[in-house]
């Protein structure tokens, strides 16, 4: 993002060239990744079926907050990470792109029960903010299916991607929600 000519993501292209788009783009390998040795594994597939056919330590989840499809916003991203080809769409000419239950009033919740409840994993942790669509008590419930939860939040400065617009809110609090999870993943004995 540091050559990328958008205001803040890859939905947001700018009309005129910003100084900073003009700089070489260098793409450089992980060391783990390219060594081999790192323990790596890379997966493209739905998260609430990942998360059930894999077993790990710790799953740290990010998923969206809000109604913006991430798949709207890092497109060109997903078409640099996918070394494809794909069909131009619309006026910005994206991708198309599966849309997420996580950005969806009506199915974040049993979104986040799924993957909850599919989880195969010690530990589970979560990073969502005070303006997302599901409520904090109702992500803490839903964590509660496999242990006892705790949250940990700290207050940012809310992003401010154009300086025109009013906000209702200076600040944001993002939350860190955990659970060991001590009862067994969905279809697990």
């Amino acid at each position: 993002d540091q050559v990328a000519n958008t205001a803040s993501v890859s939905g947001a292209h700018l009309k005129a060239f910003k100084k900073s788009a003009w700089r070489p783009v260098t793409l450089k390998p992980l060391r783990a990744l390219s060594r081999g040795d790192g323990g790596c594994q890379v997966h493209n597939q739905e998260a609430t079926q990942l998360a059930g056919a894999l077993s790990c330590d710790i799953l740290s989840l990010e998923p969206p907050y809000n109604q913006r499809q991430y798949g709207a916003n890092y497109h060109v991203l997903e078409t640099i990470a996918r070394y494809d080809s794909p069909v131009l769409t619309g006026t910005t000419g994206m991708r198309e792109y599966q849309r997420s239950d996580f950005c969806k009033h009506r199915k974040v919740g049993s979104a986040f029960e799924e993957i909850i409840r599919r989880a195969r994993a010690r530990h589970i942790l979560i990073s969502y903010n005070d303006e997302g669509l599901l409520p904090v008590a109702e992500l803490q419930q839903l964590l509660a299916l496999r242990g006892r939860p705790a949250s940990f939040k700290t207050s940012h400065s809310r992003f401010k991607a154009d300086s025109g617009r009013v906000y209702k809110r200076a600040a944001t609090t993002e939350y860190i929600h955990y659970v060991q999870v001590t009862t067994p993943a969905e279809g697990e004995p």
